[in-house]
Order: C-alpha cells, then sequence, then structure tokens
C-alpha cells in the first residue's frame, strides 16, 4: 500500500517537474516573449505545488502509521486482557496501603465475590471477606510460595498457593498470584493411601497365607489344626481375589473397557435377589433387613451382573457397618420416568467433610475405618461408574436418626432402544 502511493507520488512529481523544465526552456528560447509573471507562474509555482503536495502525502501517511500503531495497541491490550482474565490462576493488584486496584475473573471466583466488591477496597474494607482474602495480604517474601489452606462452609479442606510479585515500586503496586492446588494435594493423599492399601491388602493375607501354610506343614496336627489352616488360606486367598478383581475393574473403568451387555432387566427381581443373598450375613448379626419392593415390574435397559454387583455393593456395606441388632430398609420405587433404589442403615454413618468424597477411587471415611479396618474403597467408585454408564445417578444422604442412606436413579425402560 506504501510501495503504491510513493509511486503515485513520483509520477505526479515527475510530471510537475517535466512541466517546469519544458516551461524554463521555452523562456530560455523566447525570453521577450514572456513576462515576469508568466516565469513565475510557470516555473516557480509548480516547484511549489511538488513541495506542497510531498509534504502533505507524507502527512497523511504519517498519521496513516499512527493510527496503526494506536490500534496495534489497542489489540495487544485487549488480548492481554483476556489473557489475564482466563488465566487458571487468580491475580489481585494492591498498593502499598493494601486498597486493591484490579482482580481477574479467577480470583473472583476464589474469594467469591465480584471485582466490584474488592476494587478501591482494603481487607478492612471488605463485607465478610474469606480467609483467603485475608491470607493473601499476609507478610510473604517476594516470588517465594506460601502455602495456605483451610476449611470452606461444607467442611472441605482448600489449598492454595500464593506468590507476591513486586510490580511498581515508584507507584507501590504488587501482583499477588492465587493458584488452587487442591487437586493436586488431593491427588497426593491419594496416591499415599493407595500406596498403603496396596501393601496392606497384598502383604496381609499373603503373610497369613503363608503362616497357615507353615502351620500345616507341621507335623503331629490333628483334624481341626488343619481344616483351620485351610480355611485360613481360602478366606484370604477370596480377600486376593476380590481384591485383584476390584482393581482390574477399576482399571478397565478409566480405559473404557469395562464391558457391558445391555438387555431388559426387572430390577424388583435383582433387588429381591440381592437381599436374600445378604439374609444370613444379617441374621448372623441380629441385623433385620425390611425390603420393600411392591409387587411390580421395574424394567430397565441395562447389563444385570453390573446391575447386580452395584446392588450387592449398596447391602454389604450397609450390612457391614450397621451394628449388631440394627436395622436394613431397602426401597425401589418410580415414576413415568425413573427408578429409584436405595438402601438406609443405623450405622456409622458419614463424616460430613467426606460426603463429596464418597464415590472417589479408594477413598474411605475416617468413621468406616474406625468401624472396619478392612476395606479398599474401590466399591463406592465402580458403582458410581456403572451406574452413569446405565444414564442413572448415585448420591447419598445421612439418615434422619444416624446412619446412612444410598442410593441410585435409572431411566424407565420404555422398550424404544
Amino acid at each position: 500500500m506504501v510501495k503504491l502511493d510513493r509511486e503515485k507520488i513520483g509520477w505526479i512529481a515527475g510530471g510537475i517537474i517535466a512541466f517546469a523544465l519544458t516551461n524554463g526552456v521555452l523562456f530560455y528560447l523566447y525570453p521577450k516573449s514572456f513576462s515576469t509573471f508568466a516565469y513565475i507562474l510557470f516555473i516557480f509555482v509548480p516547484l511549489i505545488a511538488i513541495v506542497a503536495i510531498v509534504f502533505v502525502k507524507f502527512s497523511l501517511l504519517f498519521i496513516e502509521r499512527i493510527d496503526e500503531k494506536e490500534e496495534e495497541g489497542k489489540v495487544l491490550q485487549e488480548r492481554q486482557r483476556e489473557i489475564v482474565e482466563n488465566m487458571v490462576e487468580g491475580l489481585i493488584v494492591h498498593n502499598s496501603s493494601g486498597r486493591i486496584l484490579t482482580v481477574n475473573g479467577m480470583a473472583e471466583q476464589f474469594l467469591g465475590l465480584s471485582a466490584p466488591d474488592l476494587k478501591n477496597k482494603t481487607v478492612a474494607e471488605v463485607n465478610n471477606p474469606q480467609p483467603l482474602l485475608r491470607a493473601i495480604f499476609m507478610p510473604m517474601k517476594d516470588k517465594e510460595e506460601t502455602e495456605f489452606s483451610y476449611k470452606d462452609k461444607d467442611g472441605q479442606d482448600l489449598f492454595y498457593q500464593l506468590i507476591q510479585v513486586p510490580l511498581s515500586k515508584e507507584r507501590g503496586e504488587i501482583l499477588k498470584i492465587i493458584r488452587d492446588v487442591t487437586r493436586a494435594k488431593y491427588l497426593d493423599r491419594m496416591k499415599n493411601e493407595y500406596i498403603t492399601i496396596m501393601s496392606h491388602k497384598i502383604l496381609t493375607p499373603l503373610t497369613n497365607i503363608k503362616w497357615a501354610a507353615g502351620m500345616l506343614m507341621g507335623k503331629g496336627l490333628d483334624e481341626a489344626k488343619k481344616e483351620s489352616g485351610v480355611k485360613n488360606i481360602t478366606a484370604n486367598t477370596d480377600e486376593l481375589i476380590e481384591f485383584t478383581s476390584h482393581l482390574l475393574n477399576i482399571t478397565e473403568i478409566e480405559e473404557g473397557l469395562f464391558g457391558y451387555k445391555f438387555e431388559k432387566v426387572d430390577m424388583a427381581e435383582l433387588v429381591k435377589e440381592a437381599a436374600k443373598n445378604y439374609q444370613d450375613a444379617a441374621t448372623q448379626r441380629n441385623i433385620k433387613i425390611l425390603c420393600e419392593v411392591p409387587e411390580d415390574v421395574f424394567p430397565v435397559r441395562g447389563d444385570k451382573n453390573r446391575l447386580g454387583a452395584a446392588v450387592a455393593n449398596y447391602l454389604d456395606n450397609a450390612v457391614k457397618y450397621s451394628p449388631n441388632g440394627g436395622n436394613i430398609a431397602i426401597s425401589l420405587s418410580k415414576d413415568k420416568y425413573k427408578i429409584w433404589f436405595s438402601v438406609k442403615d443405623n450405622g456409622v454413618g458419614v463424616s460430613p467433610e467426606s460426603v463429596n468424597s464418597l464415590f472417589t477411587k479408594f477413598f474411605r471415611d475416617k468413621r468406616a475405618k474406625a468401624v472396619h479396618t478392612e476395606g479398599t474403597g474401590a466399591g463406592l467408585f465402580i458403582v458410581k461408574n456403572i451406574i452413569e454408564k446405565h444414564g442413572g445417578k448415585v448420591g447419598y444422604e445421612p439418615a434422619p436418626r444416624g446412619g446412612s442412606m444410598f442410593y441410585f436413579t435409572l431411566p424407565v425402560y420404555n422398550g424404544n432402544e
């Protein structure tokens, strides 16, 4: 564009110069044929016109370049603003007196406050500031990570990293960077728990098997001790098989290889069968199982074995964590679109801070660990994936008089799929 304009200028200037030179030659050859005014008009005016045209044109080009630079600056500022607003870290800029100058969207989300509630205010002037906002203004060293954690209103532990970066000493502006590391902390804890679970769940049965095998190799054992040793080996082998099966199921779920064979399934029949299977285990501890299943068909489209495993897991947990002489209520109901299945017990219940983690991999609530030290924490994770694969949802609610109620929903099969 600029090159083309310069060519045009060259052509215009060249034409005017040629015109001026032609007039000059004519004036030289015929000096007495023109007046002084003609000399000025035909020689100097074109030269002045050339200068004026070049000056105007280059002035316009200069102004155009300034406009382009301003537009580039606006685009750059807009791009920088979008980058700041879409960062996963929270950013807060404040002055040396602690007055907040600007915040980005993620900082608003972390603090639970909007920008108008924060800008041009100190912590003391903010209504209901969260502990995180107070922590941001704690003394800290420049460019060093400071960790801060607190419990939210639901009792959930939240972890953050705070970094202080000085921006302008003249203006006294300081940038605070907020990183949410809650998930990283959770994954780190889960990794440690996984190693502990793996060590315990594998080494303990193997140790028991080794001990029982060593006893059986001894001489002079009576039949009772032999039978006890064999039962010990069988029980621990079953425990290892169950644990290995859970690990394989989790691996298949995460890799998308957990197979399903969908067909029409009557949930009423499946639930009644599961309740019957756990009746003996409940009777041994004087636990009463009340099965509230109407005499009706509860059709779903699903994998009978997978759904049976989900129902069995709920019942197994209810029996395992209920006190001797406790009560378990099994309920099945439906409307036009959904089927609700629930298992309610009067056992130890769940700690409020653990509710959001119940259906995560290898998680076990502290109350469950206190009552029953054995367990992988894999069952509810598998249940969640089975039910969600069937288009349903899982959930937990505390029982009104203590204990727990675990439930899941499934879409009613209408026969059109």
